[in-house]
């Protein structure tokens, strides 16, 4: 065994990240899930984020830094390319798919709250006749999708920077190399997210792009393999 124990949430992109990253290393580990809020700030008391990586009492924390000090104590395969301006590449993918869809994640947060506490719109005389019939009042306007327009922005967004990922992947097996670097394990995860309901229309958006799913099998295929 390596000692190491992962803390973070199972299902949260930034752990799966890590999690594949220990895969593909071949490297064993033990996954402990926060069952509170204290554990949060228990297993990371300088920002109190998750994920943490220990290692017979070192603590790394920050997904980033975990897959770098991963790649300097088990280089083998390495998560970054040879090449530097490869490497410089991948870094700079990694970064933009960990930030971009973080960002669009809460802003999903935020317009389900937001629709959720907002009371329903009623109008004169014509809400008031529909209460009457047992009718409900005027609904907000939707999108021919069936969307609101706050949520249909953050499809469309969503989508669009799937095709972003799309044409930055040029039609290779994995980005900028012949195999996965820790841009593809970023990527990965958010998709994993995306496939798991955690985007409105997620699932939809995926599957409409076979190029992502077959960049998704083989990351599963070369972690799993290993």
């Amino acid at each position: 065994m390596s000692g190491i124990t992962l803390y973070g949430p199972a299902e949260a992109p930034f752990t799966v990240k890590v999690e594949r990253a220990l895969q593909l290393k071949g490297v064993e580990y033990l996954l402990v899930a926060p069952e509170s809020q204290a554990d949060y700030r228990r297993w990371n008391p300088e920002t109190g984020l998750l994920p943490v990586l220990d290692r017979d009492g070192e603590r790394v924390h920050d997904s980033t830094r975990i897959l770098e000090w991963l790649d300097e104590r088990y280089p083998n395969p390495p998560l970054l390319s040879s090449d530097p301006k490869l490497a410089e590449a991948q870094r700079r993918l990694e970064e933009w798919c960990d930030e971009t869809f973080f960002f669009y994640w809460l802003r999903w947060q935020r317009v389900r709250e937001a629709e959720e506490s907002r009371p329903p719109r009623r109008f004169g005389l014509l809400a008031w006749a529909r209460e009457l019939a047992g009718g409900k009042g005027p609904s907000r306007p939707r999108r021919r999708d069936g969307l609101s327009a706050e949520v249909g922005e953050l499809v469309d967004q969503l989508a669009r920077r799937c095709d972003d990922l799309i044409y930055m992947l040029a039609g290779r097996d994995f980005f900028y190399g012949s195999r996965p670097s820790m841009a593809d394990l970023a990527v990965y995860a958010m998709l994993d997210s995306m496939r798991g309901g955690n985007y409105p229309r997620g699932p939809e958006i995926l599957a409409a792009r076979p190029e992502l799913v077959a960049l998704m099998d083989r990351v599963e295929k070369a972690s799993d393999d290993a």
